[in-house]
């Protein structure tokens, strides 16, 4: 039993609405409007106190936050409603529960005042609980993408207290790679389904079309490798990207650097990117995506192995295999069985990531297609109705 398109979804998400790096809570929010739903987006207050002294992004995002909450409730697309709560989750245990009490009080009501009648509550972190007892939802939808209790300078004692919570009231638990399915399953209520990340592949099917080269990329010298996402500390590997850098003609980076980052990128950090023939373009739109992976020879997802990673399966993926492009990737537990078809490319420490970079980047353009055909299977269309059945499901059993 499907998700009926007129029940209303209050989307407690973990980000911002207007992000450099749209994540899943993004994809879900604009796919369940398109479907018919009216969804109210809760922004992310975050899971630790800002640092604005310490991360410009925080100063930024605070300074986003405010205009946000002084707009109220506002229409981003046809059927698809933002809110920005303003309760920073600071200070001691109590006051981090009052905060989100809070945001649960500004949620519930924006919610009433757009008619939203028992709406399905679909939380991407575990701070959304406090919102099932303020909304009577039909459902209780816990999308979990992370091991947040390993984000940095996170409580991870607080959010492994607020995820078990999570965990015993929800009426369907996702899971976005099998390590993390394992991980949340010994606690949860509701039976733990695994739903890989996928991929906007008729976006990035774009790039096997003959689009111009970029102005950006101007210059550089080939094989180029890229990496498309956040250049953050606590995910990236430094080494990683240095060894990519000496084995191609050139290393470029499209996406923010540092978000998320409890501070400045560290001294590692600094130095790979300030390498000659790397070229950190900062965000850009996903329109704009496709033409850069078109005009590159290698994409790379260079992890760190930790905690966060183990537990994840890249967004990026997809969307690099959607382009065509040969992907080599740290071997984290969720990408094995694609490294073992030969699907992608895996590699631990610098030598190795170098020596499959030159590899990959030898590799004939004619597996481009076959890589397209790859992700077909793995696209937003197909999850987003396999979503709404396992929902639909929950809302029947909860009656």
């Amino acid at each position: 039993m499907t998700l009926a398109p007129d029940v209303p979804i209050v989307l407690a998400a973990s980000a911002a609405w207007e992000t450099p790096a749209p994540v899943n809570a993004h994809h879900v929010a604009r796919r369940l409007a398109a479907r018919g739903h009216r969804v109210l987006f809760v922004e992310s207050v975050g899971l630790r106190a800002p640092a604005p002294l310490a991360s410009g992004h925080d100063l930024r995002r605070m300074t986003a936050r405010l205009r946000g909450f002084a707009r109220g409730v506002r229409e981003a697309a046809p059927n698809l409603f933002v809110l920005s709560p303003v309760f920073p989750v600071a200070g001691p245990a109590w006051l981090r529960r009052l905060a989100l009490e809070g945001v649960a009080r500004s949620a519930a009501r924006a919610a009433r005042r757009l008619g939203f009648a028992r709406p399905v509550l679909w939380a991407f972190l575990p701070t959304a609980l406090p919102l099932a007892g303020r909304l009577a939802p039909r459902a209780v939808v816990y999308h979990c993408v992370d091991r947040y209790a390993a984000n940095p300078g996170v409580d991870a004692a607080f959010v492994d207290a607020l995820e078990a919570a999570m965990l015993a009231r929800a009426d369907v638990v996702f899971a976005t790679s099998p390590a993390l399915a394992a991980h949340l399953e010994a606690r949860a209520r509701a039976p733990v389904v695994c739903v890989p990340n996928v991929a906007d592949v008729a976006l990035f099917a774009r790039a096997h079309e003959p689009l111009p080269e970029p102005a950006e990329l101007a210059g550089l010298a080939r094989p180029r490798a890229v990496y498309v996402g956040n250049v953050a500390a606590y995910r990236v590997d430094p080494a990683l990207l240095d060894a990519a850098a000496r084995s191609a003609g050139a290393l470029v980076l499209v996406g923010p650097v540092g978000l998320g980052d409890a501070g400045p990128p560290p001294p590692a950090l600094r130095a790979a990117l300030a390498r000659p023939n790397v070229r950190a373009l900062g965000p850009r739109p996903p329109d704009a995506l496709p033409a850069l992976l078109r005009h590159c020879d290698v994409a790379l997802v260079p992890f760190l192995d930790n905690d966060h990673t183990r537990a994840s399966f890249p967004l990026k993926v997809w969307e690099y295999l959607a382009a065509g492009l040969p992907v080599v990737a740290t071997p984290l537990p969720s990408l094995c069985a694609l490294g073992t078809e030969g699907t992608l490319r895996l590699a631990a420490g610098p030598e190795a990531f170098a020596a499959a970079v030159r590899a990959a980047a030898d590799e004939p353009r004619a597996r481009r297609a076959e890589r397209l055909a790859r992700a077909r299977a793995h696209d937003w269309p197909a999850r987003i109705e396999a979503l709404c059945e396992a929902v639909g499901a929950a809302v029947a059993r909860a009656g």
